[in-house]
Parts: C-alpha cells; structure tokens; sequence
C-alpha cells in the first residue's frame, strides 16, 4: 500500500508540469549522465554546448 501523501504529491508534481527551467536541467543532466567514461568535458561545458546548438538551431 502506497503511502497516501506520497501519491498526492507525486498526482500535484503531474498536473504541475514541468518549466522551463526544468527541463534544461534535465536535458543537461541526461546529457552529461551519458558522456563516456573518462571524458574530461565537465558540466558546465556541457551547458555551454547546449546553448551553442539551442542558438544554432533559433531556440534561445
């Protein structure tokens, strides 16, 4: 039995959706989750590009 709170909160965070914000953090962790192992490219690289692309394709 799944605790009720937890439910209500997980049905909130669903009808909430998911910003802007978000969603970059998400890309960029997904991103940098999937380098290969030792690669030395570091976060913040990541994010930066991310943003190069975003502006190569019109997206910021």
């Amino acid at each position: 039995m799944t605790d009720r709170s937890l439910l209500d909160r997980l049905s909130a965070a669903a009808q909430r959706g998911v910003s802007v914000a978000e969603r970059r953090q998400q890309r960029v962790s997904f991103v940098y989750g999937n380098m290969p192992k030792g690669s030395d490219m570091s976060r913040h690289e990541v994010e930066k590009a991310l943003d190069r692309l975003d502006s190569q394709d019109g997206r910021s």
